[in-house]
């Protein structure tokens, strides 16, 4: 099961409270999985492939008083996925139903943005956006990215979803994409935030394992770049110590430098591989990185005098 469909499973079994919060989740459920089918039996569908997020629409349907509401499993075409599609009856006692929901006004004319008063309390909005991530959101596992998304096929779906999302100090990105609106959350406190508003309690706990897990494998990863890229500095600058050493040999000994030099010269050629500060623990007496350090230039400078010295001589 993926991480999604964990933190899925987990909402959807999440106990029924007030009635004002059914109404708020029922909406989110209505705006991002609901049609409304006009004919001779007017009826509002709400169509999803998880089971448990069936099971909540029909409950929330009872606990508010709906009676005629019905579940139905059928496959879509043409993949043949199975889907659970709830339908609720517009008819006779049920008449204000989309005026309970906040989708109709008193004289019962669809509105193009819910009622405000549906979701007026925090523990409301907080309702509207679980029934927003039941119905149409998706979570990426965070062990590979830090994204949560909410799709709606209008943009005032979308829209209510930024607003309701903006009073807890979050701030998502909302796309234009091919059939709907984007809604998505990239930072992982703010990820993690969402879920904790939700009530995704177990969610937060794996959310924050995995992504304190992968912080400490971020962070042993950049240490060892970090000492590998010194070593490999430290190494090819002791080889090109060893050439400049190589060279003061062929072009006049050793023998020509002074004592402290020819003693540090000995040294880098029998450990080439030394970083300048175990080399200057070897030196007698010790001897500071930077002293060390300064050695060597004065070797360089020595080797470019005995370079010039044998081109002028060779011409």
């Amino acid at each position: 099961m993926s991480f999604s469909m964990q933190i899925k499973e987990e909402t959807a079994r999440l106990p029924l409270r007030r009635a004002c919060c059914l109404r708020a989740e029922l909406a989110a459920f209505a705006r991002s999985l609901g049609a409304v089918r006009l004919g001779k039996r007017k009826t509002l569908m709400m169509a999803t492939e998880l089971p448990a997020v069936a099971r909540r629409i029909f409950m929330l349907s009872k606990n508010l008083g709906w009676n005629r509401v019905i579940v139905i499993r059928k496959y879509s075409r043409p993949r043949r996925r199975r889907l659970f599609s709830v339908q609720v009856n517009l008819e006779q006692q049920q008449h204000s139903l989309l005026q309970e929901l906040g989708f109709a006004d008193g004289r019962m004319m669809l509105r193009d943005s819910l009622d405000p008063r549906i979701l007026e309390k925090d523990c409301c909005k907080k309702a509207f956006l679980r029934g927003c991530f039941l119905g149409c959101g998706f979570l990426a596992p965070p062990s590979r990215s830090y994204h949560l998304e909410l799709f709606f096929k209008t943009h005032e779906g979308a829209g209510e979803a930024v607003e309701t999302m903006a009073c807890f100090g979050l701030t998502p990105t909302c796309r234009e994409r091919r059939g709907g609106d984007d809604v998505y959350l990239k930072d992982a406190d703010q990820v993690s935030e969402f879920l904790r508003i939700i009530e995704s309690h177990q969610g937060v706990l794996q959310f924050e394992n995995c992504r304190v897990l992968k912080n400490m494998r971020n962070q042993v990863n950049r240490q060892v770049n970090c000492e590998t890229a010194n070593m490999n500095k430290s190494v090819e600058a002791g080889l090109k110590q060893v050439a400049v050493i190589k060279e003061i040999d062929s072009l006049a000994g050793r023998s020509i430098l002074p004592p402290a030099l020819r003693e540090l010269a000995e040294i880098r050629l029998n450990y080439p591989e030394a970083s300048l500060k175990e080399l200057g623990k070897l030196l007698s007496p010790p001897l500071s990185k930077s002293g060390v350090n300064h050695r060597f230039r004065e070797l360089s400078r020595i080797a470019d005098q005995l370079r010039k010295k044998q081109q002028n001589l060779s011409r």
